[in-house]
């Protein structure tokens, strides 16, 4: 177990149980305030992955769905039952949820209806969803405000549309899709149609699409960025943070002045307990 000895003087506790298609969940935090963003593998490795990080389930506060793919949802049923956890996202969202067979479950009395682009609160946390272009029923990012300090995550979006752009532009912590990568992509196994819905305004961002908007936006005060949501056979973390160093390198006028730390998550393991602060990263 991983013991919080340092969450009372940092800004967000971060950690990913999973990114990627397989299935995505992310606990986010402060030193009052416990959420998760999205639920998307077993109920019972949340629990375990929470334990390892020194939390427990019935700290957290709610659980935050950014869209009804089942790689976002799957624990939902689970943990709603057995724990009472609030769930928060829009209404259509919401009855995608129920209308599918494997989490049309999920205790109906744990559903807290959010508003796009209407701030929203838990405990400490001031939060405002912003909407994407992915090929679900509703898909939302999440910005979320924690004493001034400023942190979005948005992880299944075809491009950066003008609703996003504001919360994305403005975070000092970012989580953010670099799905793939374009050569391996098009290289790759997947079949025509399937490699154009990933490719497409309302599939997944790319390496290069996400490097780009990093490198536009690094001098907004950007200073911690974590790709996410890496695909199995169409990306690498080594490919990821590559193309962003490379176009750090090609697209800055000064590359030393790219100042925001970065990291690729894992798709299937669950990362270090990672403690950020303004001035600087306790691991």
């Amino acid at each position: 177990m991983t013991l919080d000895l340092f969450s009372h003087l940092t800004d967000f506790d971060i950690c990913s149980f999973g990114s990627g298609s397989s299935g995505n969940s992310y606990y986010i935090g402060n030193a009052d305030t416990s959420i998760l963003v999205d639920a998307g593998i077993n109920g019972r490795n949340i629990v375990r992955n929470l334990e390892e990080i020194g939390k427990n389930i019935r700290q957290i506060s709610g659980i935050l769905v950014t869209h009804d793919h089942i790689d976002h949802i799957k624990g939902l049923p689970d943990l709603s039952q057995r724990f009472g956890i609030k769930i928060y996202t829009t209404a259509k969202t919401w009855d995608a949820i129920l209308q599918n067979r494997f989490t049309k479950h999920v205790r109906l009395s744990c559903y807290n209806e959010i508003i796009s682009l209407k701030e929203f609160v838990i405990g400490t946390l001031k939060i405002t969803a912003f909407p994407v272009e992915h090929d679900a029923a509703d898909p939302h990012g999440f910005h979320i405000e924690s004493k001034g300090k400023k942190l979005s995550i948005a992880t299944d979006l075809g491009c950066i549309n003008k609703e996003s752009l504001p919360y994305l532009s403005q975070s000092q912590v970012l989580i953010l899709e670099s799905n793939y990568d374009e050569t391996m992509l098009a290289a790759g196994p997947y079949p025509p149609y399937l490699k154009a819905r990933i490719a497409g305004k309302v599939g997944h961002l790319s390496n290069q699409q996400a490097a780009d908007f990093l490198v536009e936006h690094r001098g907004n005060g950007l200073k911690h960025v974590f790709l996410a949501h890496l695909s199995e056979h169409n990306n690498t973390p080594e490919k990821a943070i590559q193309t962003l160093e490379k176009t750090i390198i090609t697209k800055s006028a000064d590359p030393s002045s790219t100042a925001f730390h970065y990291h690729a998550f894992d798709r299937k393991k669950r990362s270090r307990l990672i403690q950020i602060s303004l001035d600087s990263t306790i691991f």
